[in-house]
Order: C-alpha cells, then structure tokens, then sequence
C-alpha cells in the first residue's frame, strides 16, 4: 500500500481523542495550536490532559467510549491501552466515514500520523506508512540536527517578500523566478547571520536576473534589514 501524504487545516473541527494516558497526551500535544476543537474521553487522565481540561483549552468527559461520541468528529484518535477497544473506536469511525488513527493496530488506521520536524510554518513530514515508528522517529533526529531556527527565519522572511512582490504587480511567475533565485543564491547563510547588505545584494541581483531591472525603492523600504 502507497500512502497519499497531505496536510489537514483543522481550525474549529471537532476532533476527538480516546484515552487519557501517555499516548493520547501525546496526540494533544501535537494537536495544540491547530485550532482543533478537542475532545477527550477516557476514565483516567493525566495529569497534563487534567490540566488543559481544567484551563478549558480542551474539553475532557471522565467516562467510558460511547459511539455517540463520534457525532460530529472530523478526525478521531483510538488511543487507549485496549487493543479491542481501540479496534472497536475504529470500526464505529470507519461505518461513518471518519478518518481514525489507532495506536495499536495500523490495519485499523485510515491515516498515520508521521513523525514532525516543525520550524515555525516549515513543517517536514517523515513516515514509514506504519511500518516502523521507531525507523521514523530516529530519522526525525538525525535531521533535526541539519535543519535550524534559521529555516523559521527563511520562511518567515520569503512569506513577507512574496506579498511585497505581490503588491509591487509581479506576476506568479516573475514572483516565482525571484524566489528560486534567492534560495539558489544563497539567501539562507545571509538571514542566518543577519547580513543586512548582502540580503539586499541577492536580491538586486535576482532583480537583474529575473527582470533586467533594480530593485523598487518602495521594496527594500518596506523590506527593510530583512
């Protein structure tokens, strides 16, 4: 089997987690900051579960699995202890259509959560397609190693540029030529060590190249240092 990777925007969707021990924090966690509207079922919690209940930024229910608890559900993770009853989570999901992950058995996955590198809006993705989450997790780290906080700084920093270009009337692909420019010359090494000026070199240059023309004035203004 060849899995389809994609990115799910989550923003106000219900998303529900059965269990409350360490694995089912664990998918909390990740899900913190995608605006999921989480719902944990479990009897027990942890304590960091407990807690985020308590600050109300997810809700919790101490109580066992109903399948009334699939009503609504975008995605559902079947994330107890109980092999059975994790596959009886993703029986009821699969019935109804709702995407399931469950932690104990990946025949009963309809999606696999890969294993994260997350520099600010740069996100790399690495899966196994289930087979070896251990494989996925030691070559996160290893590539942790490789990709810095300078990476968050390069998004960040193309993501402004690209609407200042939008703005300025550049077509997609004028906007497109300059970008490819910039990382293929070095723009990286530049941001990383706050080399002002020659930010702004690369960036004539890309102009020249591109467009056989200087950088606006109105650009690097708003630009400014980077």
């Amino acid at each position: 089997m060849r899995l389809y990777p994609l990115m799910a925007n989550l923003e106000a969707r219900q998303v529900l987690i059965v269990g409350g021990g360490g694995v089912a924090t664990r998918k909390v966690r990740a899900l913190m900051g995608t605006g999921a509207n989480m719902r944990v079922v479990s009897p027990e919690f942890t304590r960091e579960i407990a807690s985020l209940v308590s600050e109300k930024k997810i809700s919790g229910e101490k109580r066992a699995f109903s399948v009334d608890d699939l009503q609504g559900c975008t995605l559902v993770f079947a994330a107890t202890n109980a092999p059975d009853l994790n596959d009886f989570i993703s029986d009821e999901a699969i019935k109804r259509g709702i995407p399931v992950n469950n932690v104990t058995n990946p025949g009963k996955c309809t999606f696999f959560v890969p294993s994260q590198i997350v520099r600010g809006d740069l996100i790399f993705t690495i899966s196994t397609s289930g087979k070896s989450p251990a494989a996925a997790k030691w070559m996160r780290k290893m590539l942790e190693k490789q990709i810095g906080p300078e990476y968050e700084m390069l998004i960040e920093w193309m993501g402004i540029l690209r609407n200042k270009l939008e703005q300025e009337g550049l077509s997609p692909g004028q906007i497109g030529g300059i970008t490819e420019y910039l990382l293929d010359h070095g723009i990286l090494a530049k941001l990383k060590t706050s080399d002002t000026q020659g930010v702004l070199a690369v960036l004539e240059n890309a102009f020249q190249s591109i467009l056989k023309a200087p950088v606006p004035e109105s650009l690097t203004s708003r630009l400014g240092a980077g």
